[in-house]
């Protein structure tokens, strides 16, 4: 009797847990389907685009994506992400080049500080998790983090949605690309940052160059035109390590005038003398952001 009692209560518990897994994985599944979508929407992933934007918030702030489509009459795709270096995007280009077609133009942000590591986010990796079910990025993903964690974004889909990736979400299900950062830069505070050292340093790594120039060459061989857009940053930042700043400039010149398809089209000047644009000293306020989009489509509009 008791062993009849006992293997009914294991097969009703079975049941209880097949059904929790099924249901948990069910829901998973439906809500990891409905954030993607809105996570493409905001990056313009798997749409038809003729224009797209590659880079980090510097690119994010300073062109609004809006007023490009508005006065160029073309869908654009920005694929812009916070903190990301060239190694992450290398492979968003990949990505996008995948998972879009028609794109004529790729507008790639670069600054002073394109080829440092400095600035920049080491866990830019993990805004990549909701896109695991692409082979290069799952295998991306692999390398840059630990079994456990690996594990539980590749099995439970929600996971992979931290909130920066959830607010991206919501933003493109709501058509938003508002920049926010509102004011102007605190010039007292850059200046004491350079009295006591701690600005932002510039230094060009061979192996980002190397990353950096590998990405140029895949875009030139897919017959893409590419710009790589300076937006302008601060003057005084730029000023007090002159001689870095100019070898980064030569770097990327370099690279322009080697590729056909290639241009460099730098707007430090006159803007980075103009203090009420920024933000911070790489970053553009509203004010700037419009004025910067505006001088883009003119330039776009002439070529």
């Amino acid at each position: 009797m008791f062993r009849v009692v006992l293997s009914k209560f294991k097969g009703s518990l079975a049941l209880t847990v097949a059904v929790f897994l099924l249901t948990f994985f069910f829901f998973d599944f439906l809500i990891n389907s409905a954030l993607l979508t809105g996570l493409n929407k905001y990056y313009g992933l798997r749409e038809k685009s003729e224009i797209a934007l590659i880079g980090h918030s510097h690119l994010m702030l300073g062109v609004d994506k809006i007023q490009l489509e508005k006065e160029l009459n073309v869908n654009v795709a920005k694929y812009t992400r916070e903190g990301v270096n060239v190694s992450d995007r290398k492979l968003m280009i990949e990505q996008l080049l995948e998972e879009n077609q028609g794109i004529e133009t790729i507008i790639y942000g670069v600054d002073a500080w394109s080829f440092s590591g400095e600035g920049l986010s080491k866990n830019s990796f993990k805004l990549f998790y909701p896109f695991m079910d692409n082979n290069k990025i799952d295998s991306y993903i692999y390398k840059k983090t630990d079994l456990g964690d690996y594990l539980t974004k590749k099995f439970i889909k929600t996971s992979r949605f931290n909130e920066q990736l959830l607010g991206g979400s919501i933003r493109g299900f709501l058509g938003k690309w508002d920049n926010l950062k509102f004011g102007t830069i605190d010039l007292q505070r850059l200046e004491k940052q350079i009295e006591q050292n701690t600005y932002r340093k510039i230094n060009n790594g061979p192996e980002n160059i190397k990353i950096f120039k590998e990405s140029m060459i895949l875009l030139s061989e897919k017959k893409i035109n590419v710009i790589l857009l300076y937006l302008p940053t601060i003057d005084i930042l730029s000023d007090v390590q002159e001689t870095k700043y100019q070898e980064t400039i030569e770097i990327i010149n370099e690279v322009s005038n080697n590729l056909d398809n290639v241009t460099f089209l730098s707007f430090q000047e006159p803007w980075s003398h103009n203090y009420s644009i920024f933000y911070d000293p790489i970053h553009l306020n509203p004010k700037g952001q419009k004025l910067i989009t505006k001088e883009l489509i003119n330039y776009i509009q002439k070529h």
